[in-house]
């Protein structure tokens, strides 16, 4: 059975140490390829100034955009309080008994189950869910899901898992793969599965939701956008049948 490695605390920590490098590697990648150029067109020491600068603004946009962009990746749209109510007052209630604020959901038009969720902090969060996710499960099943997403506000794990966006999107394949699995930790998924469960309390409603997940196939609804696979529920570096055998144990 999947157990949390560490404590809230423990866990919070080292997901804002692996932030910090990931900006730190945004700002690094950018100094040297600028000083680089510099030094190859005559003047290393222009280089290095403008490096600085340009790496500066690289650190700065990764940490801004990073949310903006994952969310235009997955081409999300804000979910409306009407149309999708139930969704609204399922969030507000979780919210308050995990006590976090509630994030901004957002809606993207796919016949595939699935969710995601970004931001840097639980009051930056955006949750996400495909219209598939919203219209194939019950209440119950859809109270694990967003049970789960939540535990990735409250956990921090949104934080590097976000900024690895741009960082993944500009990677040759294999070094994006690697990107993404060190940003999300270990066993991302599984932990968010035992987390979330313990915040319902009920298990089985999780467990239906990813057997309706795995039913419909492997991959992610992210019309090819390969730089935000680890952000789904339904994220292709975890066996899913591994994580319902897990839950089973609950």
């Amino acid at each position: 059975m999947t157990r949390l490695p560490e404590d809230l605390t423990t866990r919070i920590a080292a997901n804002k140490r692996r932030a910090t490098a990931l900006v730190a590697a945004a700002v690094v990648l950018v100094l040297v390829i600028v000083t680089v150029l510099g030094a190859l067109a005559g003047s290393a020491v222009l280089g290095l100034i403008f490096g600085i600068v340009v790496g500066a603004i690289a650190g700065a946009v990764v940490w801004t955009q990073s949310t903006s962009l994952a969310l235009s990746m997955a081409r999300a749209v804000p979910a409306d309080e009407e149309q999708q109510a139930r969704l609204h007052n399922l969030v507000e209630g979780l919210c308050a008994a995990a006590g976090l604020p509630k994030p901004a959901l957002y809606i993207v038009e796919t016949g595939r189950p699935d969710a995601l969720t970004v931001g840097r902090s639980p009051r930056e969060a955006a949750v996400v869910c495909t219209t598939g996710l919203l219209d194939s499960l019950t209440r119950m099943e859809l109270e694990g899901v967003v049970a789960h997403e939540l535990s990735h506000v409250k956990n921090y794990d949104i934080l590097p898992a976000t900024l690895a966006v741009p960082l993944a999107g500009v990677l040759p394949p294999a070094l994006r793969r690697a990107l993404m699995q060190w940003a999300a930790g270990a066993h991302r998924e599984a932990v968010g599965d035992v987390s979330g469960v313990a915040l319902t309390r009920y298990p089985p409603g999780l467990i239906a939701a990813l057997e309706k997940l795995r039913h419909e196939g492997t991959g992610v609804p992210n019309h090819g956008r390969k730089a935000i696979d680890h952000l789904w529920l339904d994220s292709p570096a975890e066996d899913v049948d591994e994580r319902i055998a897990a839950l089973r144990e609950l």
